[in-house]
């Protein structure tokens, strides 16, 4: 199988990083953008929970509105980043690094293959502006 990109994104602005055995999911800064500051943020899962691919992991809550962030793949919770309650604002500032959420173990890696590579995403980036 040829090597995967470490970080791909799923339609809804959710991104997916592989960080040894486990995928390590965020928001990606696209949907940052256009969300504003964040001013809160709630996980909805804990360590242990199984998860399937569009079941909810957290709400956040922005100058702009609240959403649901939902999971881009299946897989166990291994860990959840703990704090990011407390200090919201560091999933604005670095939404890459330790804005990360919730990190899964997933059953293979077929599921994250089929999600976007960055050059994809860049395309749904620019037909969605095209539409806005």
């Amino acid at each position: 199988m040829p090597s995967l990109p470490s970080r791909r994104y799923a339609r809804n602005h959710v991104w997916a990083e592989l960080d040894g055995d486990s995928v390590v999911v965020g928001l990606s800064a696209r949907a940052l953008d256009q969300l504003g500051e964040v001013t809160d943020f709630a996980l909805r899962v804990q360590p242990g929970d199984e998860l399937a691919p569009g079941q909810c992991f957290a709400v956040l809550e922005s100058a702009k509105a609240e959403i649901e962030l939902f999971t881009p793949l299946s897989g166990a919770v291994v860990r959840v980043h703990e704090g990011l309650d407390l200090a919201p604002a560091t999933i604005s500032e670095d939404c890459y690094g330790e804005g990360w959420m919730i990190a899964l173990q997933p059953p293979d890696l077929s599921e994250f293959a089929a999600l976007l590579d960055a050059e994809a995403y860049s395309e749904l980036l620019k037909t969605a502006a095209s539409c806005e």
